[in-house]
């Protein structure tokens, strides 16, 4: 029988989620996500022969990395947030840094990335807003940050594009498919 001959079940809708950030930086980048994926495992297999047979068996899990679009906005400023969020990381632009300055031999590290993303939540909801699947991804590192592009022919939002990789992802809380176990 298919999902939608019974009224009681609702399919989930790419449309209705949003990402809660887990530190204060990019909060307020929230509203200007645009789309964003789902984590993607991928199990690697290990081949075990056997006189005239090959047996496949599985090997390590890997947390493929993900991707976010941002509306280019201006109220919080999504490029400057973007740029504030890589200077608290640790990066430091060489001008004006000279070969004693501290701040020369700073680098961007992962503790100092953790601690200002903090953890990703990818929350999907149901029509009337309540909570239906979170996906936390733990220790998140922007790993390519593109500010968008411009064009005089064009009047579409300017995008902001990042990709994520994270160390591993959970998914939180119970569904219906889970508690029926």
């Amino acid at each position: 029988m298919a999902f939608w001959s019974t009224e009681k079940l609702e399919p989930k809708r790419q449309h209705r989620w949003y990402v809660q950030f887990g530190s204060g930086v990019l909060d307020g980048l929230r509203y200007a996500l645009k789309k964003v994926d789902k984590p993607k495992a991928e199990i690697s297999s290990i081949e075990h022969k056997w006189l005239n047979h090959t047996f496949n068996y599985p090997g390590r899990l890997t947390w493929k990395e993900i991707n976010m679009t941002f509306a280019s906005v201006s109220d919080p400023d999504a490029t400057n947030l973007l740029d504030v969020l890589l200077e608290r990381a640790g990066y430091r632009r060489p001008q004006g840094l000279g070969v004693d300055d501290i701040d020369a031999k700073t680098t961007i590290g992962k503790v100092k990335m953790n601690a200002v993303v903090g953890n990703l939540d990818i929350v999907q909801v149901n029509p009337d807003g309540d909570v239906i699947e979170v996906w936390s991804l733990y220790k998140p590192l922007f790993t390519n940050v593109e500010f968008g592009s411009l064009d005089y022919s064009a009047e579409e939002i300017v995008e902001i594009s990042c990709t994520v990789k994270y160390d591993w992802a959970q998914l939180n809380g119970q569904t219906a498919a889970t508690a029926n176990r």
